[in-house]
């Protein structure tokens, strides 16, 4: 009983470490200046800036969750962007009675955009593609996408990296390998973009 506790505490360090490493890479990837710029106009708002980090955890989770033994990680990473998410409220000065409220609606942002793009890449839908249901979703929830094309953008990239980090080795990330390829993807867009005369 005592080698079971003593491994599940290994486990829960383990997972914490793992965690953190994880999402700093996250919010990195989601602070990119690029985000904010075409193709994709994001607002450099907290709520934009908020989104994209849901996007982005997403993409981690999504594909920790293929695995039985990442359960401890993918419950820590959720628990750090939670806690990460009360720290910013309160030095935006916001008081104890608010912070509560706003962090229901966080909570419950967090499950809704992950149940979301969760069933969308499990499921197939004859008339529409994967893109074009993200496109939807990320048109509602994230302000100053006017266009269309805005929106598809953001949901190409999204399609694009969930597929590369599904064939990644987690193991690398913990020696220093980028975890998102968002520099290279968006210069092929930009080129893509710039012949075809969208603005």
């Amino acid at each position: 009983m005592f080698g079971k506790l003593i491994a599940h505490k290994k486990a829960l360090r383990k997972a914490k470490v793992e965690s953190q490493y994880l999402y700093q890479h996250i919010v990195q990837n989601a602070r990119n200046p690029q985000f904010y710029r075409p193709p994709f106009y994001v607002e450099d708002t907290v709520e934009g800036r908020f989104e994209l980090i849901l996007i982005h955890l997403f993409i981690v989770d999504f594909w920790l969750s293929k695995s039985e033994q990442t359960v401890l990680l993918r419950r820590a990473l959720q628990e750090i962007l939670i806690t990460d998410m009360d720290r910013s409220l309160r030095e935006m000065g916001i008081g104890d009675m608010s912070v509560g409220k706003q962090m229901k609606k966080v909570g419950a942002a967090l499950l809704g955009r992950l149940q979301s793009y969760k069933l969308i890449f499990e499921t197939t839908d004859e008339d529409q593609s994967s893109e074009s249901r993200i496109s939807e979703i990320i048109s509602r929830n994230i302000g100053g996408l006017k266009r269309i094309e805005h929106s598809d953008a953001l949901a190409k990239y999204f399609v694009t990296q969930v597929a590369a980090v599904a064939t990644s080795d987690p193991d690398n990330w913990q020696t220093g390998d980028e975890v998102f390829t968002v520099a290279n993807w968006t210069n092929e867009v930009l080129t893509t973009q710039n012949s075809e005369g969208i603005s």
